[in-house]
């Protein structure tokens, strides 16, 4: 009987442990959403920081159909835009889209271009929205206080212009040619819009055509425009001006200019609107 009782003894020792018996919740939930809940209570882990979706500029398309319809060779047709209700919808369709963009480190070209054209659009949108005028300074607060967005930012004129686009981050002093501020001596509007691919070319063909176009060299004497005078530090100072113009120049008069004896004097500079004639005449018209 012993032998039999140890015989039974060996079998169940050979048969090894039974399962150990779950424990009865205590909480009504079972051990793995215990554990879920548990884990749900850490700390996330620190993100490793995904680089953000590129973005581009939005596509002028529309600015570009614009200056290449209302520019002339004697100025912008304002009048012809403010009876063209099509055009003005793309204009301010145009707009809408440099407000609404986001500026997420945009390449250094393909922004440029971008802050340029919205100047300028803006500042045709301005001028159509106060038409017929005289000149932009005879309306207050034109470049300081009327207030437009740009990118998500709410700025005047002089603040996209001295905040943003004659900013280190672009240390360019050839934006002066090819922003307009819609004034018979600015610089005149290109009749097509600006991009990453041709902004540099249409620095340097807009800087050399207004220096060409503006200079005067009568013996010892030159004049140059305002602008200079005006933005001399974007261009280095006096003689970082007469570098710049002289370096634009050819034959006698670039030698003239660029020797130090040379006096350097400015133009007075016209802010009468830069319509063009007939235009300009309808809205003299409209004041009498």
């Amino acid at each position: 009987m012993r032998t039999f009782l140890c015989l039974l003894a060996l079998h169940a020792a050979c048969d090894g442990p039974s399962e150990p018996v779950e424990p009865e919740a205590t909480s009504g939930e079972t051990p793995a959403t215990e554990a879920a809940a548990a884990a749900g209570t850490r700390e996330a882990p620190a993100s490793r920081g995904a680089a953000p979706v590129a973005t581009h500029p939005p596509d002028p398309a529309d600015w570009e159909t614009l200056v290449s319809t209302y520019v002339t060779d004697e100025g912008f047709r304002y009048e012809a835009l403010k009876a063209n209700e099509a055009d003005r919808a793309a204009l301010a369709r145009y707009v809408d889209q440099v407000g609404a963009a986001e500026d997420t480190d945009w390449e250094k070209n393909e922004a440029l271009a971008f802050y340029v054209n919205a100047y300028n659009a803006l500042t045709v949108t301005a001028v159509l929205e106060r038409w017929p005028i005289e000149g932009v300074m005879r309306v207050p607060g034109f470049f300081d206080s009327i207030e437009h967005q740009v990118a998500g930012e709410t700025r005047t004129l002089n603040a996209l212009e001295n905040d943003v686009i004659r900013s280190e981050r672009f240390a360019e002093p050839r934006i002066h040619f090819v922003v307009n501020c819609a004034s018979k001596s600015c610089p005149p509007l290109g009749t097509h819009a600006y991009t990453a691919a041709n902004i540099e070319g249409a620095l340097a063909t807009a800087a050399e055509d207004y220096v060409r176009a503006t200079t005067e060299v009568s013996g010892r004497r030159v004049k140059v425009s305002r602008l200079f005078e005006w933005f001399a530090n974007d261009f280095g100072g006096t003689e970082g001006v007469r570098t710049f113009v002289a370096d634009r120049l050819e034959g006698e008069d670039a030698e003239t200019v660029r020797n130090e004896r040379t006096d350097i004097g400015f133009h007075d500079y016209d802010w009468a609107i830069n319509a063009v004639a007939e235009e300009a005449t309808t809205e003299g018209e409209a004041d009498e």
